[in-house]
């Protein structure tokens, strides 16, 4: 039996919107896959290539400077580069909560054109997948391979929906049944305050990799020891198996009155081992730095109607694990030439902090990280061009996290003296990394110091 597909019934002006933009169109399908049912919420057109190409090496480092528009589009799908389609999913990834997701692509083209781009569609859907695995830190064990691939005929306007699992290289498409949903009341948001405190020592042996390697091999730890923790939903333990919903069923909402309802939100708290647990053997390492990262992040998370507990607490962990990722990322490509000078002697950078807003016609948020110095038409302008979503600063939440101040970060200088731990909670800091060769680097989960140890 094929898979179901339940979208959302904003999709279908969007594409009215798409068809009306020019003869073809490709994109990323965003949304949740489940064991039974999947849940597609909003197409997202892929922006136009740059002008000089994303190489391997900047795929690796998830360099993502600004770069001039190319003025020649493709001139069908065949000509798409698959290399660089995947790239707007990377990019897509780091802006969507836990729960949600690149669950496919769609193709929207005459049929001639989409017959001809049958081999191309294949390769973007397996380049797409390789680049967001490669991405992961925590292995997601047990995880749904199957994507959705939509095909819009431009001339005729017929939905064609098919699935494929991309985990097997040598699997074919099956049909997919793509319906129309009303539900968006049905979606459970779940929240988490996290307070985050590590000690991260950088050996010898790790001494030429880069800053943002050195950053992602300190924090896989922490991320691995969370996703093997517990939740608690106010204060008390749930079975996994259990509904997570426990409310009284209300009427459904109808049609396009459904952004009225209330949506459901739940408050988490996360318990974890210490890093020292169930170690059997004691090692003498030589460390060439040491980076102290801390503060206080805020997650989100979104899981749909009967969803169990457990799902909930693997959305909320795989947010956290995201959000780390992606301000490690973005502050490396921002003070990547910076970090990298031997002459730097003590440095202080703010890390970016996280923003939210609607995505529209739902109840569901997308996110986006914000520097100091950047201007809200930045913001918005990359929102645009990444997620074809126009909006207006007055529609993102900008409370849920803050900027650190110069009070945090000496805080921060003074983390091997005391934890501040209870100093920095509730204050949902950003995330602020410092550099000090010979002395520091703070980073702001709200706070990352980076020491670099003498010989001795």
């Amino acid at each position: 039996m094929g898979r179901t597909v339940l979208a959302d019934e904003t999709i279908q002006d969007y594409v009215d919107k798409l068809i009306k933009s020019g003869p073809w169109n490709l994109g990323l399908i965003i949304g949740q896959l489940t064991g039974q049912k999947d849940y597609a919420v909003r197409l997202v057109r892929t922006p136009e290539p740059v002008e000089d190409e994303v190489s391997e090496e900047e795929e690796d480092s998830d360099t993502t400077k600004k770069r001039r528009r190319s003025d020649h589009r493709p001139e069908s799908l065949c000509d798409v580069d698959e290399k660089w389609a995947a790239t707007h999913a990377k990019q897509t990834i780091r802006m969507l909560p836990g729960g949600i997701d690149v669950i496919g692509i769609f193709a929207l083209a005459p049929p001639n054109m989409m017959q001809a781009s049958q081999v191309k569609i294949r390769q973007i859907l397996f380049a797409i997948h390789k680049t967001l695995v490669r991405g992961q830190i925590v292995p997601d064990e047990g995880a749904i391979t199957d994507r959705i691939l939509l095909q819009i005929c431009s001339t005729t306007r017929k939905y064609t929906c098919r699935s494929i699992d991309v985990g097997d290289p040598k699997s074919s498409f099956r049909p997919a049944d793509w319906k129309n949903h009303s539900g968006g009341d049905h979606w459970i948001c779940l929240q988490s305050d996290i307070a985050i405190d590590l000690k991260i020592p950088v050996p010898a042996r790790s001494q030429n990799l880069t800053f943002l390697k050195q950053l992602q091999s300190g924090i896989t730890p922490y991320c691995k020891r969370l996703c093997g923790g517990i939740a608690l939903f106010n204060g008390k333990l749930r079975e996994p198996t259990e509904t997570l919903d426990q409310s009284e069923p209300k009427g459904r909402s109808k049609g396009r009155d459904k952004g009225q309802t209330t949506q459901q939100i739940q408050e988490i708290k996360f318990c974890i081992k210490p890093e020292a647990d169930g170690v059997s053997e004691t090692r003498v390492l030589e460390n060439v730095a040491k980076m102290a990262v801390c503060g206080c992040i805020h997650s989100r998370a979104y899981v749909y109607g009967k969803a169990e507990v457990r799902d909930g607490i693997k959305a909320l962990q795989t947010d956290v694990v995201r959000s780390l990722m992606a301000r490690c990322e973005l502050l490396y490509e921002d003070v990547i030439d910076v970090v990298e000078e031997e002459s730097v002697l003590k440095e202080l950078y703010n890390t970016p902090v996280r923003v939210f807003g609607k995505l529209p016609g739902t109840q569901l948020d997308f996110c986006d990280y914000m520097f100091p110095d950047e201007k809200m038409e930045e913001v918005t302008d990359r929102i645009q061009e990444l997620l074809d979503i126009s909006i207006t600063e007055e529609k993102l939440d900008l409370t849920s996290e803050r900027m650190a101040t110069e009070e945090d970060m000496a805080t921060t200088e003074e983390i091997d003296s005391k934890s501040n731990n209870e100093d920095l909670k509730g204050s949902n800091l950003g995330f602020n990394v410092g550099t000090i060769i010979g002395g520091v680097v703070a980073a702001a989960l709200a706070g990352l110091s980076y020491y670099i140890l003498g010989e001795t």
